[in-house]
């Protein structure tokens, strides 16, 4: 039996019950009633097929231009992984890892992964991960002190199930607005970027007054999340804090692609 643990010291552990949905523009809600913005509805139910979430060059299927990966659940390769300089928002940030040693691939289960992760399913199980590995960072920024960023690398049997992960991810944040229910707060996601065989979001969350709303202890206001797939892999990273400062996303298309090209590396 799997044992649940948060990966390492991952600490946003209940962000998911309180998120909303990304599409191609912003979408918001309060009280846990979406607010459309000139998007198209999803499907009543999640689509079964395993297909790539978009055509060439979209989220889910990576550019002609970038090498498949060939990803090994039981090794780290470090190319794979972006060096701190490389995620995002380093300049305002200046990441500093902690981890001591390189990951471990692990497959136990989590109570959390990303912002929009059905609460109701514990996420290796729900995308059907085989195994994954990750990496936290920190900042010294004062004026955000309890921001983090995170890398992550998940580990799937085959290229069609990691496609069917990356499809159940952006179903999951399609749905995120039916299962918001808090009244005290209004939260934003925003699809910032797609390509490379990835997508990005950027979620706020305000309260009444339309300040940075922190619900939890140990979960910031305002996340950045970047998804690229490739092959049996996807390559997750994450910059969270409690101010706008982490909402910038001029460069997300740049990050989007230079995951890709580190997951090229793969072999």
């Amino acid at each position: 039996m799997k044992k649940t643990t948060l990966a390492g010291s991952v600490r946003a552990a209940t962000l998911a019950g309180f998120l909303c949905l990304g599409l191609s523009t912003v979408t918001s809600c309060s009280g846990g009633a979406a607010e459309p913005a000139d998007t198209v509805r999803p499907a009543a139910a999640p689509p079964s097929s395993a297909a790539a979430p978009g055509p060439a060059g979209s989220a889910g299927s990576a550019g002609s231009a970038q090498a498949a990966a060939h990803g090994d659940a039981t090794r780290y390769q470090a190319s794979a992984w972006l060096p701190a300089e490389s995620l995002p928002l380093y300049g305002t940030y200046l990441w500093l890892s902690e981890n001591t040693e390189d990951p471990k691939s692990s497959d136990d289960a989590l109570n959390w992964m990303y912002a929009c992760s059905d609460g109701g399913k514990e996420p290796t199980a729900a995308l059907k991960i085989s195994a994954y590995q990750t990496r936290q960072y920190r900042t010294d920024l004062k004026d955000d002190p309890r921001a983090a960023a995170f890398q992550w690398m998940l580990y799937f049997k085959d290229e069609a199930a990691a496609k069917a992960a990356l499809t159940k991810i952006e179903n999951d944040y399609a749905y995120c607005a039916a299962r918001s229910s808090d009244e005290s707060s209004r939260t934003t996601v925003v699809k910032t970027a797609t390509g490379s065989g990835g997508i990005s979001w950027l979620t706020t969350v305000r309260d009444k007054d339309g300040k940075p709303h922190v619900a939890f202890a140990d979960v910031g206001s305002d996340a950045h999340e970047y998804f690229v797939q490739s092959s049996n892999v996807i390559s997750l990273v994450q910059a969270m804090g409690d101010t706008p400062a982490i909402d910038p996303a001029t460069a997300d298309g740049q990050t989007l692609g230079t995951m890709a090209a580190a997951l090229g590396t793969m072999r």
